[in-house]
């Protein structure tokens, strides 16, 4: 069983999830894997919107079968290769595919994932030094509040 699945996060599909294994077919008629409400004018009852494919690499590509009737992060696109996080409209229904480990490349660079050195070691030198600083100006008298 594949670990990929696309859940319903707007719409009549709300928090229902669909596995992806293979091959997932989204439409508005009984016949698909997935019935969504076409948006209007768009679409008529039992016409094939969209087909999501595991691929044998563990990728997962999107096809869409008419312009205009699916988006991927608000874009409009007729094939594309999909990354964990992808927000699909489908008619007036929206999801959010669920693939663990599916890195989306275009957001999660080498850099961006690489472990950041601790900040604190630095603030803390800094803090010692200056309040050094200001105990030996305040010890010498350069300090206007020295002798209270």
């Amino acid at each position: 069983m594949s670990p990929y699945r696309i859940k319903g996060t707007a719409g009549a599909l709300l928090n229902q999830s669909f596995p992806l294994a293979g091959e997932l077919r989204l439409g508005t008629g009984p016949d698909f894997d997935v019935t969504v409400e076409p948006e209007r004018d768009q679409a008529a009852e039992g016409d094939l919107l969209a087909v999501l494919r595991v691929l044998d690499d563990g990728a997962v590509q999107l096809e869409a079968t008419r312009a205009g009737a699916v988006a991927v992060n608000g874009d409009d696109v007729t094939m594309l290769q999909l990354a964990g996080g992808d927000e699909l409209r489908v008619g007036r229904s929206r999801f959010i595919l669920q693939a663990p480990g599916l890195r989306p490349e275009r957001v999660l660079t080498d850099e961006a994932t690489r472990a950041r050195s601790a900040q604190w070691p630095w603030w803390l030198a800094a803090a010692m030094l200056l309040g050094a600083g200001a105990g030996v100006a305040w010890w010498q008298g350069w300090l206007p509040f020295g002798s209270l």
